[in-house]
This record gives structure tokens, sequence and C-alpha cells, in this order.
């Protein structure tokens, strides 16, 4: 039987259509008309702060990697004035607070267009036998790598984490086609199988910045993304030499559920997938929630070193505006200051199962340390304060975090409804912003600590 690319894309089309228009069925039901409260809340709201940087990247990555190189000096020397931030924040001009979360990295370098070996690295001279046959497209995998030197920018700074960004779709026919791959991937070198064979003459060149090369402990690297970036940042983490430097953290930002992990040889996935930590950070209801829902490629949501991490942040209820990350990325940025006054840094805890070799930070460098004793400072004060988990989940794997329902109202917060069982448990609902109305953007279950009842 003949093959058309155009059925394939058709189907792929339908199935995406059909994903979208599914139900979304609540997590929990819910029973009983007594005992109800009601209390305001944000999705992860105590860890904005700690992803704001790595969500500012991930749209930076969108910005045309010429502009940058620009800025760089003799030599390729990073920029000392602060100019790569401005530009990494233009989308968010007025905001100061953007700018302030990018201040203590520096753009290093990056890369955009088809890669044939990155670097000419001998290790993908050797695993691109593996591609031929598969047809060369347009593009390839468009990246930014920064490294955190801290706030004082000044040349010959040393670094303790770089950050690998990758963008994510745009009108290319290279990105449409990377995220077609679970089809597509079979007769084209698409950016997920460029990616896979030079990943590690990336992260070569990373240990040769010098940067790297002045910083007294290890530098860690991490991957970030959005979309299709996100995808790709996921796939970066998974086929790495795991005998060398290697991505401990992986921020998949709305990430597509394509992450190319079948090109990673199995030898390579198993010593990587138990070590690699990755946070998938989601806008509730944005185009791709219900695809994923339908497919996702591994690890599984399950998987022990995999957390979740959902945000209801942009007011729009089109799924497309909740994709768009530049909107979402300064949400998330404002929703940092919730109240304000910035929130306290805090990182999401350890994944107890999981054997990464991560470093959680104590600080972004602008703010002593905040964390409780036992580095997981409590959600909300006041008498009806109240910790949530999404149903289903452990609490370290998905975040939801709730304060009480006051005065203190802003438009990043939604109204949720915790109701007391005929059974003696506790149940909640999201019930939609308070100036908006309810719409139901996910059920969560309580756990039984709840007070004021």
């Amino acid at each position: 039987m003949g093959f058309s690319y155009t059925s394939i894309a058709r189907c792929w089309a339908i199935v995406a259509f059909a994903a979208a228009c599914m139900p979304v069925q609540p997590a929990l039901s819910q029973s009983g008309d007594n005992d109800i409260k009601d209390v305001r809340g944000s999705y992860a709201t105590k860890y904005a702060r700690y992803y704001a940087p790595y969500a500012l990247q991930a749209s930076a990555a969108y910005v045309e990697l010429d502009r940058f190189n620009k800025l760089l000096g003799p030599n390729g020397q990073p920029n000392v004035d602060g100019a790569d931030v401005q530009l990494a924040t233009e989308s968010f001009a007025g905001d100061k607070r953007a700018a302030n979360y990018l201040r203590s990295w520096q753009f290093q370098f990056g890369s955009t267009g088809y890669l044939t070996c990155y670097e000419a690295n001998p290790d993908c001279l050797r695993m691109i036998e593996k591609d031929k046959g598969k047809r060369a497209i347009s593009g390839g995998p468009t990246f930014q790598v920064w490294a955190r030197t801290g706030a004082t920018k000044r040349s010959r700074a040393a670094c303790r984490e770089v950050s690998i960004a990758f963008r994510g779709s745009t009108s290319s026919f290279a990105d449409w086609i990377s995220n077609l791959d679970y089809a597509s991937g079979y007769f084209y070198d698409d950016e997920y199988r460029q990616l896979r064979r030079n990943i590690d003459g990336i992260i070569g060149k990373i240990t040769q910045l010098d940067c790297v090369r002045r910083a007294k402990g290890a530098t860690q690297i991490v991957s970030v993304g959005h979309s299709l970036g996100g995808g790709l940042a996921q796939l970066a983490g998974l086929a790495n030499n795991p005998k060398r430097p290697k991505i401990v953290k992986v921020f998949a930002f709305d990430p597509s559920p394509v992450t190319g992990a079948s090109y990673v040889e199995k030898s390579v996935y198993d010593a990587n997938v138990d070590k690699l930590e990755i946070d998938r950070v989601y806008q509730i209801g944005e185009i791709l929630q219900p695809l994923r829902a339908v497919v996702q490629g591994k690890p599984a949501a399950s998987s022990p070193c995999v957390r979740s991490v959902r945000y209801d942040l942009t007011r729009t209820n089109s799924p497309i505006g909740r994709h768009n990350w530049d909107r979402v990325a300064g949400d998330l940025v404002g929703l940092s200051y919730d109240t304000g006054e910035q929130q306290k840094f805090v990182a999401p805890p350890a994944l107890a199962s999981c054997g990464s070799k991560y470093r959680r930070p104590t600080t972004d460098e602008d703010a002593p340390d905040a964390q409780s004793p036992d580095g997981v400072p409590d959600v909300a004060a006041g008498p009806n304060a109240a910790r949530i988990r999404t149903a289903g989940r452990s609490p370290d794997r998905a975040l939801v975090a709730y304060a009480p329902l006051d005065a203190g109202w802003v438009s990043s917060t939604r109204v949720v409804r915790i109701r007391k069982t005929k059974s003696g448990k506790f149940a909640a609902r999201d019930a939609g912003p308070r100036d908006s109305g309810p719409r139901l953007a996910a059920d969560v279950a309580a756990g039984s600590g709840i007070s004021g009842f």
C-alpha cells in the first residue's frame, strides 16, 4: 500500500483535534453539602521564583540568535554590561522584575540551523552512520547556552551552573516535521535525530567555557525548553553520555509529548533515566494538554524522576493563548510577586526515589536563603490555611499550594472550594477565578490535615 506524507499529517492532526475535544474528567468526584470552605489558591505559587529564570530563558530562546552573537566580545567572550539580559527580556519591556531574574546569567554561545556534527565531534561522526538514508531538512535544533556567573557582571567569572535553552516551534518546516516525529522520524533527519547525535559535542563545548574552567567545584548542567524545545530538552538529558559531564535537571515548559527517547541507545537511556530529574511545568488549559493525555513519550509521568507542576496564570480562555510562552513566563514572574512583594526563594524538595545528582539551590543570589529548617516552608499562615495535593500524585511530584481566601486577592490566584464529605474525607475543587465566574481547571484531593473544620 502506498504511503502518503499528507495522510500522516492529516492523521496526526485528527488525533490532536480529537484529543483537544475530549472532555476533562474530574480527578475526584464530590459528594455531600456539609462543611464547605472557600480558599484562594495558586498552583505551586511558592516555587514561582525558582522557576522564573528558566522560564525566561525558554522565552529568550525564541529571540534571533544572531542578535545575541553580536553582543559577544573578542574571541566570543560573554557580554558584561547586561545587554544580553536586556535582549532576553525585551518581550517584558517595562517589567524590571524579569531582567532581575536573569541578572545572574550570561549568554555564552548558541546554534541555529541544520546540524551535521557540531564542532566536528567524533562521537557524532560515528553516530551519523545510523542516520544515513534519512532525508535532511532545512533546519535543526536552535539553542542558547547561558551560564550562571553571579549578579555582578564581570569578565573571567566562574559559573556554578550552565543552562542549554532550546527554542520551541516556529513556523519553520523543520520545526513541524520534528513535531510529527512519531511519523516523520522514520523518513527525516529531524531535530530530534540531529540533537541525539550532537548533544555530547554541545556539552563538550560547555566544559571548555572559561567560566567552567574557573569554577572551584563541578559546574552542573541543566536543559530548558518550551513546547518542541521542552521535548528537545528532555532528549538532551536522556541522550548524553552518562560517563561524562551530563545534564542533571530538565525544565520542560508546556512540553511536546514527543521526547525522542526511542532514538537513544537502551544502555544510555537506562543509565540516565533514573538519575535525570525532569520538571514538566504546565499552564493549565494550553493547547498541548489534551494531546499529552493521549500520547506521552518516555519517561512516563509516573517515573520516579518526573515531577509535574501545574500553574493557572494566564487570563485567557484560548488554548493557543495559554501556550504563548512570553505571556505565561511574564505571568509567572508576576506570580513570584503575588502579594506585591517578591516571594521568598524556595526550591521544590528532592524526589525521594530519584537518584539525581542535581544540587538544589538555596538562594537565587538576590536574597538570603528563605527555606524553613526542613527545607519546605509553610504554605500559608492563618486559621484556614490548607496544603493540598493533586489526586493520585505524591506531594513532592505534583505541587499544589493554597492560601486562605482574604482581602489580598490578586488576579493570579483562584477560588478553591474545599468540602468535607460524608465519609469524613476532604475534597477540593478549583472554582475558577473570583472575577470571571466558575471555570473548572482541575480537581484535587486534599490531605486530612486541613484546619478550620
